[in-house]
């Protein structure tokens, strides 16, 4: 599900357990879909932190996240009327060159969808511009759909519908659900990000860049705020400390390659989780 030197971020579903009120977890969502957007992330994966979720939990998370990532044009059809989208009005533009419309032949025209629902024998159930319910589409061999994920509708005919799924957006990001060691496991550098882990340094991270690369780009984990990565896994600081000292896994491990620690000279108690986003991103996509 990853390209070359692909990106994937990993954000807890307790990510705005601390705001106010809906209008300010709704923005501070808003900020997480921008990182993502700025920094070319193939998919926004929210993982379970059940003990840390408040009123607001996972499905709060991927909803509001989930519309961000939706082109403008088709957000009314794909997701309608729901308690969570109250004050989308405040989330930013993420200005991604999205690509709907008609074809330049005019023969065919091209529109998105949302899993809504993945069924037995290759058929998933996709909300559309197409019709007011979610229609049953066959899903390409070789191809794999979660639910909550966008896919590429090629419509021939609308009147009677007449459609067919020809893979997934070519821009933007993918909103999905997954236990962290799952959207951990296979390619790319796995990083978690925490003050107590190793410090990035301008020596270190041309390492980074060079491993990130050979292993197909990065996935990177995020915590939530008073509530990092270490409390959800249940580790101590001084364990995480103790082993990246001496180069040893940090024990729980769900898969990480490294910690890592991107903002060194941190001076706030408490770093927000989209303001780790735009500082860890920021450094870790450089080039050579």
């Amino acid at each position: 599900m990853r390209t070359e030197d692909g990106l994937t971020i990993c954000v807890p579903s307790s990510l705005v357990r601390e705001a106010e009120d809906d209008r300010e977890a709704t923005r501070k969502l808003g900020y997480v879909a921008r990182a993502a957007a700025v920094f070319r992330a193939d998919r926004l994966v929210v993982f379970p932190d059940r003990e840390g979720d408040g009123r607001r939990g996972g499905e709060y998370v991927r909803t509001v996240l989930g519309y961000a990532a939706t082109p403008p044009e088709l957000r009314k059809d794909l997701w309608g009327q729901r308690d969570e989208l109250r004050y989308v009005g405040v989330l930013p533009p993420l200005r991604v060159p999205w690509r709907t419309g008609s074809t330049p032949s005019g023969e065919e025209s091209k529109t998105q969808g949302l899993v809504t629902e993945v069924g037995p024998e290759g058929r998933v159930r996709v909300n559309s511009p197409l019709r007011e319910h979610p229609i049953s589409l066959l899903v390409p061999s070789g191809m794999e759909v979660e639910q909550g994920e966008r896919v590429t509708i090629r419509v021939s005919s609308r009147e009677p519908v007449r459609a067919r799924i020809t893979g997934k957006p070519e821009v933007g990001f993918q909103v999905a659900a997954a236990d962290l060691s799952e959207a951990l496991a296979g390619d790319g550098l796995a990083v978690a990000t925490s003050r107590h882990g190793a410090e990035l340094s301008v020596s270190r991270l041309g390492d980074l860049v060079s491993d990130a690369r050979e292993a197909g780009g990065y996935t990177v984990a995020f915590g939530a705020p008073e509530r990092g990565l270490p409390e959800m896994l249940g580790l101590s600081p001084d364990r995480i400390r103790s082993a990246v000292a001496d180069g040893r896994p940090v024990e729980p491990d769900p898969g990480f390659d490294l910690w890592l620690n991107t903002i060194p000279a941190q001076a706030s108690e408490v770093v927000r989780t989209e303001e780790a986003l735009f500082a860890t991103l920021g450094s870790l996509t450089l080039t050579e």
